[in-house]
């Protein structure tokens, strides 16, 4: 097992193994560097994990864009008027980008599993990427590294 994970609630088996496909999918992307589009990431989501993300029209994205542009800097990570759930794009290029290995997810006990991670350096790009991957499929992150 790797050093670094994040830990959560396995409440839904079949959905586990939905999981574990993505994450072995980016795994492979990832060593390979070898990416496809976003159409082949899809098929790997369902209704259910596909509606957490944030799927924004361009007028809504501008009005966001607008808004954080004219929140002043401090105000801006704070204010929850900003605070949207990860778009689907930017967390597979997260993955992408993220200076870590892919371990891989594996359970790790009665209820419980883990997505393990090596990182290459300090910083590695964080996990948000892989709680937002887990959230979508309806999981409880109950642990994850301390920055």
């Amino acid at each position: 097992m790797a050093d670094f994970f994040v830990e959560f609630e396995i409440t839904n088996y079949e959905r586990f193994r939905n999981l574990v496909t993505v994450v072995d999918a980016l795994r492979a992307s990832k060593a390979a560097d070898d990416w496809h589009d976003d159409e082949y990431w899809l098929s790997f989501f369902d209704d259910a994990a596909r509606s957490h993300f944030w799927w924004p029209t361009p007028a809504e994205l501008e009005d966001w864009k607008h808004r954080w542009f004219s929140t002043p800097v401090p105000q801006r990570f704070s204010d929850p008027s900003l605070q949207t759930p990860w778009d689907f794009a930017s967390m597979i290029d997260a993955f992408r980008n993220g200076d870590y290995e892919l371990v891989g997810c594996t359970q790790s006990g009665a209820k419980m599993a883990r997505l393990d991670f090596e990182p290459f350096g300090h910083p590695y790009g964080g996990c948000g990427c892989m709680k937002a991957l887990i959230e979508s499929f309806g999981f409880r992150v109950v642990a994850e590294p301390v920055a």
